[in-house]
């Protein structure tokens, strides 16, 4: 029997889980979640984590948010350097390994149950087509994955820091009203966690609407506006709160339909992120695929092309367990 630790690390979470192998399989043996923002490194997490009883994991892999080059990382959201040979050489692993999360997530893609899926758009899946993922969060991850021959490989993608194109007078509106205040505006700028605020930002400052007095009491002094915009966005006079989504939304499926065509993803379009399954009740469908497919000539390959959205909450863990998994069996 072996052991291997895996990990998926965000701006606002961390989870750790502990896996035995069982035969030609693993099974979960301990999870934990942690604030990062409690820790002043990754190391400090790790260790609390190995305090427990069991016998100390041979592998460990990482699904990080931020660009990983030569297995080093630093968190585009957090500032911490994640480094995959010095966390070797602290905890004495035999191999440790340091992925891209959206990457983690493409790896989980291949292994998440029908269940752990929404069906957006059913389309017709081509067999070994490549397939592409992007998912809102903190920021805005992007990866894809291609057929290597026997199997999926999943790559890194940074396209979520890559040009907003706006598609209509109001999003040039608020390319205008973004650049103003950040000079370079990507898609994550407008389609993550940061990205809701900035939304409505520009529509109550720069198109003067109105916001209801309830909703400014509740956003005032607030570390996180997002929460409470969502929420409002929910009731049944969601007003400027609604509106915010509905062009977060509007975007989100642009960039989808624009890695769609990047990637020529014919295997399947996932939509990923702990805060797409909270925003259903404002979430249509058709809507989203209206904006999807609108490619000109290219609306009919997109028509065809599968959408699914990701509800498992670990699908980051997941893919990178399976990693490790592997790693362990070489």
């Amino acid at each position: 029997m072996g052991y291997f630790l895996a990990g998926d690390l965000g701006g606002t979470k961390t989870i750790l889980a502990l896996y035995s192998t069982t035969g030609d399989g693993y099974c979960l043996v301990r999870e934990q979640r942690f604030a990062s923002s409690d820790y002043g490194d990754f190391s400090g997490i790790i260790a609390d984590f190995l305090r427990g009883p069991e016998e100390s994991p041979q592998v460990a892999v990482f699904g990080v948010a931020g660009p990983v080059v030569g297995g080093r990382v630093r968190m585009t959201n957090l500032g911490w350097l994640i480094d995959q040979e010095a966390l070797r050489d602290r905890f004495r692993f035999a191999e440790v390994l340091v992925l891209n999360d959206l990457v983690a997530v493409a790896e989980s893609v291949t292994i998440l149950p029908p269940e752990d899926l929404l069906v957006v758009n059913c389309g017709t899946p081509v067999p070994q087509g490549s397939m592409a993922v992007l998912a809102p969060g903190t920021g805005l991850g992007e990866a894809y994955l291609c057929w290597s021959g026997t199997g999926y490989a999943a790559y890194p993608s940074e396209g979520g820091h890559a040009d907003f194109a706006p598609t209509s007078e109001m999003e040039e509106a608020l390319l205008s009203f973004l650049r103003a205040a950040h000079g370079h505006v990507s898609y994550e700028l407008v389609c993550s966690g940061k990205g809701i605020p900035n939304i409505y930002r520009y529509l109550t400052e720069g198109a003067g609407m109105q916001v209801p007095p309830e909703l400014a009491a509740a956003l005032a002094d607030v570390p996180d506006m997002t929460p409470v915009i969502v929420a409002q966005a929910q009731e049944k006079d969601g007003g400027v709160a609604r509106l915010t989504l509905e062009i977060f939304f509007a975007i989100l499926a642009a960039e989808a339909g624009n890695m769609a065509l990047k990637f020529l993803a014919t295997g399947g379009l996932y939509l990923g992120g702990g805060m797409l399954p909270k925003l259903l009740p404002v979430f249509d469908p058709k809507r989203f695929m209206a904006r999807f497919v609108g490619k000109g000539r290219m609306a009919g390959i997109l028509s065809s092309i599968p959408v699914r959205m990701i509800m498992a909450e670990r699908a980051g863990l997941h893919g990178a367990a399976l990693t490790a998994f592997r790693v362990l069996q070489k």
